[in-house]
């Protein structure tokens, strides 16, 4: 055994010992002798022999744009001959057009032969006028007229007739004037048709807004391809050939006008403005009853985040809390569509017609090159008393006062006549009228107690209220502070939550409730009622309301379980 193993070592000592010394031949190869400036093309290097490290590719740096590069090595034994060869592939991209040398590409001391190829200028190709017209690539702008953080659409369009089997984009680069580059949606594709091609397109579109003036220049898209050949034996999977495709766009450059003087107004350029209003046939409104207003700003070419908010003026009778404004960006084939949404609560004080003024908003129209106005009208209100609200006692006016104290005076200065002794007549007159006054106490009670009977019978009748728009208007309401009107949405509160006992006043509430909220609830009777000011805290009022809500929703729900032994 020991005798075989040393006689293989000898026979593959001897075998190898002609192949290190022999002398190393490198050839060179290309796929093509004439490629289009946009095409790449192959180079080969074979190596015949056994190689220690890789040829100087540095060489190619001038002329050429090395895109990939891979190795392999084989070996070759024919009749004990044993071959070895290594081959470096190489994708170029020339650099410019004319006729190029491939300089000589050397491994230690062995160079490989020099190659000569045509490059093709830009628009003819070595696959002939129909293979140039497979691919295109365009770009447009628009408008032609911009002026400083207005909207300029720019879209990038990919015309082929190939299949790619990779492909990368490049992103459109302002320069000039700082600028904010946004991607519209997602690419667009579909078919069309360019001299009697048909054509499969692949369009992205960008929104650039200049946020200086002066000139702006946006380079040239990039776009690259690697698309597959066929072989000499047809498609094989295992040993594809592909061709690298370049293109570039025309560059693109514009000049950014200034904002015009806006005296006071914000500088919007756009091609539209419109507002709209939710109360454009106005509501019934009720004194005390919180109503929801929602206002909305839409402007064509601007961003959500470059449109102000809406100034609102709340005029007397009413207490406005308005919500932050909601943004939205939307897009379509006119590029982007800025939204604000402006939503606020309006709280009646008193009733009456009252006046809700109208709404301005001014902007710059690009098109007509000249200030616009979009404003909604104003609107009259009819607004009813509470339902629950206080007789208004009416107060004397000045002059009745001054009449009334005349009337006094003269009355203290007139001397009294005597008045002579009368005893049969007045004990009884006295006596009826303090029946009669006593008869009239006890019909005004019978009556309060017959009314309040019939308006808890006619609660019950009505409809429940709904629960949630209750809640919602005493949220409001604590909001502001006001104990009288937050004394009205908690009566209301309370007749949605207990719809059977349908509580009047604040004390037949407390009496329904926890503890935390009878203990709020007197803070704020003592509040509404007291000679001196008393504190109430509204944000804990709240937060009892919300812990009695769920302590009834528990009790309801127990007791509306089945019982386990029926």
């Amino acid at each position: 055994m020991v005798i075989r193993l040393l006689k293989f070592i000898l026979m593959l000592t001897l075998v190898l010992t002609p192949v290190a010394i022999q002398a190393i031949e490198i050839e060179a190869l290309t796929d093509r002798t004439r490629v289009g400036l946009e095409e790449s093309f192959a180079l080969e290097l074979r190596a015949n022999g056994s190689v220690d490290g890789d040829p100087d590719m540095s060489v190619l740096e001038k002329d050429f744009e090395l895109l990939g590069r891979t190795q392999s090595s084989q070996v070759q034994i024919v009749n004990s001959d044993i071959r070895r060869i290594t081959t470096w592939t190489l994708s170029l991209l020339a650099r410019s057009a004319g006729r190029k040398t491939i300089p000589a590409i050397c491994l230690e001391d062995d160079c490989s032969n020099p190659v000569v190829i045509d490059v093709l200028p830009v628009g003819q190709s070595s696959h002939g006028t129909t293979g140039e017209r497979d691919l295109i690539l365009e770009v447009s702008a628009e408008p032609d007229k911009l002026w400083v953080q207005s909207q300029l659409l720019y879209k990038v369009r990919i015309l082929t007739r190939l299949n790619f089997l990779q492909a990368s984009l490049s992103e459109p680069e302002p320069s000039g004037v700082e600028a904010v580059v946004q991607k519209l949606g997602d690419d667009r594709n579909y078919e069309t048709e360019r001299d009697g091609l048909r054509y499969q397109v692949i369009e992205r579109s960008y929104a650039i807004f200049p946020q200086q003036s002066g000139h702006l220049t946006i380079s040239p898209i990039r776009f690259g391809a690697q698309i597959a050949e066929p072989g000499r034996r047809g498609y094989d999977p295992f040993n594809q050939r592909t061709r690298q495709l370049r293109k570039r766009s025309n560059a693109i450059s514009l000049e950014v006008l200034p904002a015009k003087e806006a005296n006071g107004r914000n500088w919007l350029p756009t091609n539209g403005l419109a507002l709209e209003d939710d109360w454009q046939q106005p509501p019934q409104l009720t004194v005390g009853e919180p109503a929801t207003r929602t206002i909305t700003l839409r402007a064509i070419g601007l961003p959500s985040a470059q449109l102000p908010p809406i100034n609102v003026e709340t005029p007397e009778g009413f207490r406005s809390y308005p919500d932050q404004p909601n943004r939205e960006d939307q897009f379509n084939e006119k590029g982007m569509l800025g939204t604000l949404q402006q939503k606020m609560a309006l709280v009646p004080t008193k009733p009456g017609t009252l006046r809700l003024p109208e709404i301005k908003v001014d902007w710059w129209d690009i098109q007509a090159e000249r200030w616009q106005q979009s404003f909604l009208p104003a609107i009259e209100l009819e607004v009813l008393p509470a339902t629950d609200q206080p007789a208004v006692v009416a107060t004397p006016s000045a002059t009745q006062m001054d009449n009334l104290q005349t009337q006094k005076k003269l009355q203290k200065a007139a001397p009294m006549p005597p008045i002579a002794p009368q005893n049969g007549l007045w004990p009884w007159l006295c006596l009826s009228m303090g029946i009669g006054w006593f008869l009239t106490l006890l019909l005004l009670a019978k009556c309060k107690l017959s009314h309040v009977r019939k308006k808890k019978e006619q609660r019950k009748k009505e409809e429940p209220l709904d629960l949630k728009k209750a809640r919602r208007e005493l949220k409001v309401v604590l909001k502001s502070g006001d104990p009288a009107q937050a004394r009205v949405a908690l009566l209301r509160w309370g007749a949605t939550l207990f719809p059977e006992q349908s509580p009047d006043n604040l004390e037949e509430l407390a009496d329904l409730c926890g503890t935390p909220l009878k203990q709020q609830l007197e803070s704020l009777n003592r509040s509404l009622y007291s000679r001196t000011y008393e504190p109430w805290d509204a944000h804990e009022m709240l937060m009892a309301t919300q812990l009695a809500e769920r302590e009834v929703s528990v009790t309801n729900n127990i007791d509306q379980l089945p019982p386990f032994y029926p």
